[in-house]
């Protein structure tokens, strides 16, 4: 029969863990969001009718393309520059207001689990950009967990050098706690467990913006980690990892995660171990199943599937 097996039979050697929606799911199901667009439904953007308008005119829905688009309009202008800024702050505020619609609370959250999960792993990856991963690392174990941020606010592709026994966590697509001044570098933002949303998104008009990919397609997602080092030093490093590779919660949509596909595709991992959701019938199991196996079709890996409901991930989340 083919069926998923439970995570504990895989055996798994010290893998890598690439982790997607599904894990913040685990944990807060108002995560289940397609885009933080549609949390606005029919609803403006903000105070004006015509914010929505700027997301069709720019061909996105990702906040941090249409909050630097305004503040490059804000640059050039000569007139309406109290409008702009106005407007900038305005699409902030709605932003903040999205997230916090479907973000969680630290204490909503078990941390040091999530922590102690992350700890079986030989590197992190993740894809979500909600505050999770950080709070894990902020609840004890940032001696382990390690970043890239070296005792400062900002990132430095030369100085990535990892001592033994530390385990780098990757935000492929940013997150909730990055800002990037200019469109090439990213900052840190200093936060505690207790900081709420607003705390993570506080920005400064004029001086920062917000470093997280929220949603498009795989080659604007690919545009946008290429146009940042942080983020290309994320993703170079998804196609360094070798050995074996768990994937927990993540869909590998061709169309919205190709690149993410192609990472693995060209890494050394010999053995990928991908979680099925538990909730879906049989049926929808083989097809998930079918459609990943195909993925990697053509090339000489092991590739097994297990119940998502047997993974760590969710024995934390049932004695949290």
């Amino acid at each position: 029969m083919d069926v998923p097996k439970n995570w504990l039979d895989l055996n798994l050697n010290k893998p890598n863990l690439l982790f997607g929606n599904g894990l913040g799911r685990t944990y807060w199901e108002a995560f289940g969001y397609n885009s933080l667009l549609d949390v606005f439904g029919d609803q403006p953007v903000g105070r004006y009718l015509c914010t929505k308008e700027l997301f069709s005119k720019l061909k996105t829905s990702n906040f941090e393309e249409v909050l630097r688009a305004i503040y490059h309009a804000y640059q050039v202008s000569i007139d309406n520059l109290d409008a702009t800024k106005t407007l900038y702050i305005d699409v902030q505020k709605a932003l903040i207001g999205a997230v916090n619609s479907v973000h969680p609370k630290h204490y909503q959250i078990p941390n040091e689990m999530i922590a102690e999960c992350f700890c079986k792993y030989r590197s992190v990856f993740t894809t979500n950009y909600d505050l999770l991963p950080y709070w894990a690392i902020l609840s004890g174990y940032s001696h382990v967990l390690v970043d890239f941020f070296w005792g400062g606010p900002f990132f430095d592709s030369r100085n990535v050098g990892l001592y033994e026994g530390k385990i780098p966590v990757f935000f492929l697509h940013g997150a909730l706690h990055l800002r990037s001044r200019n469109i090439s570098d990213t900052q840190k933002i200093s936060i505690t467990l207790q900081s709420d949303v607003e705390g993570a998104l506080e920005l400064d008009f004029e001086r920062s913006f917000p470093l997280f990919i929220t949603e498009g397609s795989s080659q604007q997602k690919l545009n946008r980690i290429e146009s940042n080092s942080y983020l290309r030093f994320c993703y170079q490093s998804l196609f360094q990892t070798c050995g074996e590779l768990d994937i927990y919660g993540h869909d590998l949509n061709q169309d919205f995660d190709g690149h993410i596909i192609d990472a693995i595709r060209q890494s050394g991992n010999e053995r990928i171990a991908v979680s099925v959701f538990s909730g879906l019938n049989l049926s929808e199991k083989r097809l998930f199943m079918g459609r990943i196996r195909s993925l990697f079709s053509d090339q000489d890996r092991d590739i097994d599937f297990y119940e998502s409901n047997t993974h760590p991930f969710a024995t934390a989340a049932h004695n949290k």
